[in-house]
Formats: C-alpha cells, sequence, structure tokens
C-alpha cells in the first residue's frame, strides 16, 4: 500500500490507461508495428515498462481535469515510485537521480518514465487481494 495518494492515483491511472482500449503498448523489437488507430504509449520488454512522459502526464492531466482535480506534481510523484522502487533512476556523476533515464529503440534514443514491469504487476495483485 503506498500512503502518498498522488502516487497511488498515479499508478491507477497508467494502470487504467494501459488496459484501455484506446491506447497500447508494443514490445521493444517490434518497435515498427504502429497501430494507427490507437495512442502509442511506448514500449515494454520482460523488466520494464516504457512510457514517454509527455503522453501519460498528459492523460493524467486530462483524467484529473475531468474530475475537477488539481494536476500531480510530477517530480514528488517520481521521488515517490524511485523510494518504493517501482521506477528505475540514472545515477549522473554529480549524484543526482535522473528519473526519466534513456533508452534505445531502433535507431531513436529516448527519455521514458521506465516502470519496472514486475513491481507495478504486483503493486495491482496485492490491491485486488485486499
Amino acid at each position: 500500500m503506498i500512503a502518498d495518494n498522488a502516487t497511488c492515483c498515479f499508478l491507477h491511472i497508467v494502470k487504467n490507461v494501459l488496459s484501455s482500449d484506446g491506447y497500447y503498448l508494443l514490445p521493444v523489437k517490434d518497435y515498427g508495428d504502429i497501430q494507427p488507430n490507437k495512442v502509442f504509449m511506448e514500449y515494454y520488454d520482460e523488466k520494464y515498462i516504457y512510457l514517454v512522459p509527455k503522453r501519460i502526464i498528459y492523460c493524467c492531466n486530462d483524467a484529473l481535469e475531468f474530475n475537477g482535480i488539481e494536476p500531480f506534481n510530477m517530480k514528488r510523484i517520481l521521488e515517490n515510485l524511485f523510494a518504493l522502487d517501482l521506477i528505475k533512476v540514472h545515477w549522473v556523476l554529480s549524484k543526482e537521480v535522473r528519473y526519466r533515464p534513456q533508452k534505445r529503440v531502433g535507431k531513436t534514443k529516448f527519455r521514458y518514465i521506465t516502470l519496472k514491469r514486475e513491481m507495478f504487476e504486483n503493486f495491482f495483485k496485492e490491491d485486488n487481494d485486499q
């Protein structure tokens, strides 16, 4: 269970978006297989789910606005996800944490919110067990 309501809400919105019919993820190895009639949320592999920050933040803010709730403080949410070991981060030489590490897919390299797939899926298994 997560003590911070915004972080918990963020994870539930991400789960709902990813399980919705209008959105999809691709396996990293199938990076060119785009579906034009759905919103592409990026990639996954055995270990991680790679989300484009702008897209997932837009989806979250849209859902929050629809319900009359203020947008998330994403820096705080990313800090909480890191503390819970739900995201992969990158440490830079200045000992700062980069919450959106780069990933190369095909010939492109982007910064993603990189969810640890097993931890993310287990979060919802525990949620359903209660």
